[in-house]
């Protein structure tokens, strides 16, 4: 949700954005009169925007974690422990989409934007899940399906939101200190015309997806283990919506329906979840 360049080591990196404007300027106008007209923005203005977005977006990952919590507070289970239960099926997940990153750069590259290693870490992260509820299952035989669902999917959920602060928090110190991959990212900004705000409210409703499709994942095959099948398929389209948005351009992702496509398959399945609880 599973989502990324500082203006040039010049002295003045508005400079040469202000060397072009007045060159341009068949009329010999100020170059610093924007009236009428806008002007594109430059990188120390890339720069600003992006740390400051990415200020806010650390911010509001962990608000949603917490408003999670409180959301699913009345169905609190009579113990704490599929709580505990769902942070290690989280950490499970997380290893897979590691060892599978790994995989695929070591062997080939291109297999990153290949549909099969994706729909193999999609279905082996749902067995994960049938495994931790049938392991709860045991574990908990007279506990209440609806909240050891809910609180084994709310683990999970916890364990994706703290990587995706973290890597926000990492993005925003990377952006603010010089460095080849900040230029790079700056200067992809820049020349694909990508909207900083766009992009991090994209980035905000990928988490909410994430977690909401975990949550609702989980519920769904704590009230029957058939729906496995469900997930998996729910979880491979997630991931094919993030292969096609990886084959076309930064400045087409944020434009195109399929950058909505994990928020939207999320609350799908936390909708399909709910129903599911309100039939028991």
């Amino acid at each position: 949700m599973t989502t990324s360049s500082s203006p040039s080591s010049a002295a003045d990196p508005e400079a040469p954005a202000e060397a072009a404007s007045c060159s341009s300027d068949p009329h010999g106008s100020d170059p610093h009169d924007h009236t009428g007209h806008d002007h594109p923005p430059t990188g120390a203005e890339i720069v600003n925007a992006l740390v400051r977005g990415l200020s806010i977006v650390s911010l509001v990952i962990p608000a949603v974690a917490v408003a999670l919590v409180l959301i699913c507070l009345p169905a609190t289970p009579s113990t704490p422990l599929p709580l505990v239960l769902g942070i290690a099926l989280g950490a499970l997940q997380l290893m897979v989409v590691v060892i599978t990153s790994m995989f695929v750069s070591k062997v080939q590259r291109r297999l990153a934007v290949n549909p099969g290693p994706m729909a193999v870490r999609s279905t082996v992260e749902e067995v994960l899940r049938l495994a931790a509820v049938l392991f709860a299952g045991l574990l908990w035989p007279s506990e209440a399906v609806g909240p050891m669902g809910i609180w084994l999917g709310l683990g999970a959920a916890l364990v994706w939101i703290v990587l995706a602060t973290a890597q926000t928090v990492s993005a925003r110190r990377r952006i603010a200190a010089p460095s080849a991959w900040a230029t790079e990212a700056v200067g992809t900004f820049l020349t694909e015309k990508v909207s900083v705000p766009r992009s991090m409210v994209l980035r905000v409703l990928d988490v909410v997806g994430t977690a909401l499709f975990q949550i609702g994942a989980t519920v769904l095959i704590v009230l029957s283990p058939v729906l496995t099948i469900g997930t998996i398929v729910l979880s491979i389209a997630t991931g094919l919506s993030t292969l096609i948005l990886q084959r076309r351009s930064p400045g087409e992702r944020t434009h195109t329906l399929w950058a909505y496509a994990p928020f939207g398959i999320g609350v799908l399945t936390a909708a399909l979840a709910l129903l599911g609880l309100s039939t028991l």
